[in-house]
């Protein structure tokens, strides 16, 4: 099983500590990761660091070591961008009403609560 070293731990706490964007956070103290998994690796915080940035930032340290890029090889596939289709979606039917001509049965006045009988 792939474990994390410290050393690139540390780089990546230094990692979430610059991409942080709140100057307070009550979810990570502050910290900018919440804890290390089992693998050391980092748990960011998702409401005080911006992802984006802190995920380049790591595929550029991660592309700097070799020993490293083995276990994140994930990280550089590109995802494929489906293409739109040239069938066109269906549309969606036009509510029609069934009887031009129904009667309204819906007054609107007082709601009556309860079985009170009316005077």
């Amino acid at each position: 099983m792939f474990k994390l070293d410290d050393t690139h731990l540390e780089a990546a706490q230094a990692i979430a500590v610059r991409n942080r964007i709140k100057k307070s956070c009550d979810n990570c103290y502050d910290r900018g990761w919440i804890g290390v998994s089992e693998q050391n690796l980092l748990v960011l915080c998702t409401r005080c660091v911006n992802m984006e940035k802190a995920i380049e930032e790591w595929k550029a340290y991660v592309n700097e070591h070799e020993d490293l890029k083995e276990h994140f090889a994930e990280l550089f596939e590109e995802k494929e961008v489906e293409e739109e289709s040239t069938h066109a979606l269906p549309s969606k039917p036009e509510h029609k009403k069934e009887h031009p001509h129904a009667q309204q049965n819906f007054v609107p006045g007082q709601k009556r609560m309860g079985r009170a009988k009316k005077i």
